[in-house]
């Protein structure tokens, strides 16, 4: 696959074979290659109920927005959306993916407009799995980039960034 893939198996002892996994591991594998492979909106049959998000994708720009718990970010934000996943791995009850968000930005993404350009993110997940559905899951993803290719100008003062003792 992609240099990305050492990036996620190289987490593992180097005892471990990230392709020898249990059944119940390589179920929760399937789960979360199919939850990402639905549109976003179609995304809640695969999640438990009161699933937990403890992290979402891009919490930064949901702190600067003020659109936290997910409000920074729906189906028409980024409408053609596909998660390319780059690499992926299991052990016991939780589930890790690299993936690439690819898809063209046609609604308010955290308080910004649509632009209608091209987007390609690298974003993580973290899962954790409870009677085949998502019981809680962290999100990371790359919030500079993604900021850079929306044409954001990114300022200290945006990123809360103090400098010389002053924020700008």
């Amino acid at each position: 696959m992609s240099a990305v893939r050492g990036l996620v198996a190289a987490a593992l002892p180097a005892d471990v074979d990230p392709l020898g996994y249990t059944p119940r591991e390589q179920a929760n594998i399937d789960l979360i290659l199919r939850l990402r492979s639905v549109p976003v909106a179609e995304r809640r049959t695969f999640m438990r109920p009161g699933m937990r998000h403890h992290r979402w994708g891009f919490a930064s720009l949901a702190d600067i927005s003020g659109m936290k718990d997910g409000r920074g970010y729906d189906a028409h934000s980024i409408s053609d959306r596909v998660d390319t996943i780059e690499d992926v791995i299991a052990k016991d009850d939780r589930v890790w993916a690299v993936w690439t968000l690819r898809g063209t930005h046609t609604g308010r993404l955290f308080g910004i407009p649509a632009t209608h350009r091209r987007l390609e993110v690298l974003e993580c997940g973290v899962w954790r799995i409870e009677e085949g559905l998502v019981a809680e899951a962290w999100f990371f993803g790359d919030e500079l980039s993604l900021l850079r290719q929306l044409g954001a100008p990114i300022t200290a003062e945006l990123l809360g960034i103090e400098v010389d003792g002053a924020s700008r």
